[in-house]
């Protein structure tokens, strides 16, 4: 996937090319006329915006905002104009590489604190515990690691909380993604809402 940053001269990072040598920096217009299968990064806030977004999408590209400030209101606009991702524009190079990797299989990238915040306001839905006959496919102690999970705690916190070591969480959560069908730490939270 050939990927092509957007930004005006003054706004860079020597960290987009080292993440993608063959990456092409655009300041201006100099898009290429077939955009099928392209990753565009767009600096946002400057002279592109979410008509531009949702044009580039229709064309066949994916595009992910980069953002000076991550803002969860501008994440959410980005986002239903068709974006599949939105971070900092000075994001190291592996996780400008973990980002390309998940948008071009089709998934979506938020950074960790817009995550952690989505995941905190979903867990809201959670008012209690699932019964234990809805997720009887859980140990439990892997309901206990989705629970601590789907309520916004990193593996860290869950770790110290439970007084076990995180790859054990790491391990439990593994188990219950692939038990649930999870795509993910959001999606994990939503199907735990759901079994309210």
């Amino acid at each position: 996937m050939q990927s092509i940053f957007i930004s005006p001269p003054h706004i860079e990072s020597p960290r987009w090319l080292q993440a993608f040598p063959s990456a092409q920096l655009a300041h201006d217009n100099n898009l290429p006329s077939d955009l099928q299968g392209c990753l565009i990064w767009l600096m946002l806030g400057q002279t592109y915006g979410l008509p531009d977004i949702e044009r580039w999408v229709a064309a066949g590209a994916r595009v992910v905002g980069m953002t000076q400030a991550e803002d969860p209101r501008q994440a959410k606009e980005i986002l239903e104009a068709g974006a599949s991702g939105y971070l900092h524009y000075l994001a190291v190079v592996p996780v400008l590489q973990q980002v390309s990797q998940v948008v071009e299989v089709g998934g979506m990238w938020l950074g960790v604190d817009l995550m952690r915040q989505l995941v905190r306001a979903t867990s809201t839905l959670i008012k209690s515990p699932p019964s234990t006959l809805e997720l009887n496919v859980l140990t439990a102690r892997e309901q206990s690691v989705a629970m601590a999970v789907a309520s916004g705690k990193s593996n860290k916190e869950v770790a110290r909380e439970l007084d076990i070591a995180e790859r054990t969480v790491k391990a439990h959560l593994s188990a219950v993604f692939e038990k649930l069908g999870a795509r993910d730490r959001l999606h994990l939270a939503l199907i735990l809402a759901g079994h309210r």
